[in-house]
């Protein structure tokens, strides 16, 4: 009958009229478990911070748009999966093409990914608008629609865009795409490789890294609510 505090242990174990939403806040508790059955909504102007375990057994889902995140963070251990959609911009969003750098909060396969998210994604030839960077080559290498394999890589980034038409300029348009899987709560690391003399001068020393976790995250020691991943 009342709004979790930080010392509260909670569970979400019942039959509801409403399943538990968090919407326009920051919430928290000492420790959260959702049943199977049960679900929990993160809306994208809301947060979730949680100090001890995080135990799910049944649904979770932080939403997203073009401007606003959610975000989700465990201190302690989290077991289950989360299911976070991202907003991704659309390729034709009238503004000369709308590719978004994007990082996945969770573990999970390519396939499964396109999987889930194939319809939503734009497709260009063969391949769908969603590549990673090689360095060692100096180029942006895309999946193709017909097969996949392997995961997403912890930390590091890809580009994507989705298959939304957007309005004319300045609008601009997109859709979340639905990341599964589970969280890291632990640091994370990918290795930056200069590849810059590789292939006699092609290759490059930039690497696309991304933000592993589902929430925001400090660039710097110095970091405010306005610097950071």
């Amino acid at each position: 009958g009342a709004v979790p505090t930080s010392s509260d242990i909670v569970f979400i174990d019942g039959t509801f009229t409403n399943e538990p939403t968090i919407s326009s806040t920051d919430a928290v508790a000492q420790s959260i478990t959702i049943a199977s059955g049960n679900t929990l909504t993160i809306d994208q102007s809301s947060s979730l911070t949680v100090s001890g375990d995080f135990t799910n057994d049944g649904s979770v889902t932080l939403n997203s748009t073009a401007n606003d995140f959610s975000s989700l963070i465990v201190t302690g251990t989290a077991t289950g999966d989360i299911t976070y959609n991202r907003f991704v911009n659309s390729y034709n969003d009238g503004l000369g093409g709308g590719w978004d750098l994007v990082g996945s909060p969770t573990d999970m396969t390519i396939t499964d990914f396109t999987t889930a998210n194939g319809a939503n994604i734009e497709v260009l030839g063969s391949d769908y608008a969603f590549s990673q960077y090689n360095n060692v080559l100096d180029q942006w290498e895309r999946y193709e629609t017909a097969a996949q394999t392997g995961s997403f890589t912890t930390g590091q980034g890809y580009s994507m865009a989705t298959a939304s038409d957007g309005p004319p300029p300045p609008g601009a348009a997109g859709t979340a795409v639905s990341f599964t899987g589970d969280m890291q709560t632990t640091d994370q690391s990918i290795n930056v490789i200069n590849n810059n003399a590789a292939n006699g001068g092609v290759g490059r020393r930039w690497n696309l890294v991304s933000n592993p976790y589902p929430s925001y995250i400090n660039g710097n020691t110095a970091a405010q609510a306005t610097n950071n991943f």
